[in-house]
């Protein structure tokens, strides 16, 4: 076993370990899906290895795209929900559905500039000291959306860089075999509230148009709401965070549609570990959906 597979199968045991996954079947199959194809066997293309759906700037370029889904659907029609629709604040009229950015990355640096300074709610003078966008792929199949920046997160202007930053991105690479740099990461809110408290209504309202423009220019495949804040603003419903879990939303903007999966949010999961074997219910479907091995 060559010393870049033995790092990628310590990763994912380990990932298991804290799950609380006892024993774990390692059979060929498994093993191969963890292995990085090798210049002799390059044919057929490995998973991440595919060409980009669309193209991408220099920064985004090296980033490995995800193997498009089958073509029969892989996530059974009991998962999926067509009974919600998109929340007041992403509600909108019925409209034909816009053309794609044919540049995803200049467009997300274009609605960056239009966010400027924001003080369009009362976060700017709450003691923010700077705006945190978003960061990743501008080609990403898959987009996380959280609540809003903590003090790590408004210290360094990029998101989910604490503590539950490091759990969501061992999510992503020990869980989901996938590089943090291949998926979009963003919040409901640009500017940390006061002690890490739940975004109000007023903060959700004026960066939501933001957060809208952002999902239109990265078109991902799918997006994660990680928390009960981040799917109140992309889903109306009501009732409990679980009784939204565990299945696909089709999500509609400004007529285009993709699919929203719902999952705790990685705070929550660090002071209450036991729910991870949920959350991880929740990322096998997303796998099983993007098409992506060990699902």
């Amino acid at each position: 076993m060559d010393s870049d597979l033995r790092q990628r199968l310590a990763a994912y045991l380990e990932f298991q370990r804290e799950l609380g996954v006892e024993r774990l079947r390692i059979t060929p199959s498994s093993l191969a899906a963890l292995a990085p194809a090798s210049a002799a066997t390059a044919a057929p293309a490995p998973a991440l290895a595919a060409a980009p759906r669309r193209p991408q700037t220099s920064a985004a370029s090296s980033m490995p795209p995800f193997h498009p889904a089958p073509a029969s659907d892989p996530v059974p029609s009991s998962l999926r929900t067509p009974a919600y629709s998109p929340s007041g604040s992403f509600a909108s009229a019925a409209a034909p559905p816009a053309a794609p950015p044919a540049d995803p990355a200049a467009e997300l640096v274009h609605i960056r500039a239009d966010l400027g300074d924001c003080t369009r709610c009362k976060l700017h003078r709450l003691g923010r000291r700077q705006i945190v966008f978003g960061a990743g792929n501008p080609g990403a199949e898959l987009v996380f959306v959280g609540e809003g920046p903590g003090a790590d997160e408004d210290l360094q202007g990029l998101p989910f860089v604490g503590r539950a930053g490091q759990l969501l991105t061992d999510m992503i690479q020990k869980g989901m075999g996938l590089d943090r740099a291949a998926v979009y990461i963003c919040n409901v809110v640009k500017c940390r509230p006061p002690q890490n408290r739940t975004p109000e209504s007023d903060e959700c309202a004026a960066c939501s148009p933001f957060l809208r423009r952002q999902l239109l220019a990265i078109r991902p495949k799918l997006i994660i709401a990680l928390g009960a804040c981040a799917a109140q603003n992309l889903l109306a419903f009501k009732g409990s965070l679980a009784s939204v879990r565990g299945r696909l939303h089709p999500l509609e903007l400004d007529g285009w549609n993709t699919q929203l999966l719902i999952t705790y949010h990685p705070a929550y999961l660090l002071r209450d570990p036991s729910q991870k074997r949920e959350a991880w219910k929740d990322l096998q479907i997303a796998m099983r959906f993007l098409g992506l091995p060990r699902a």
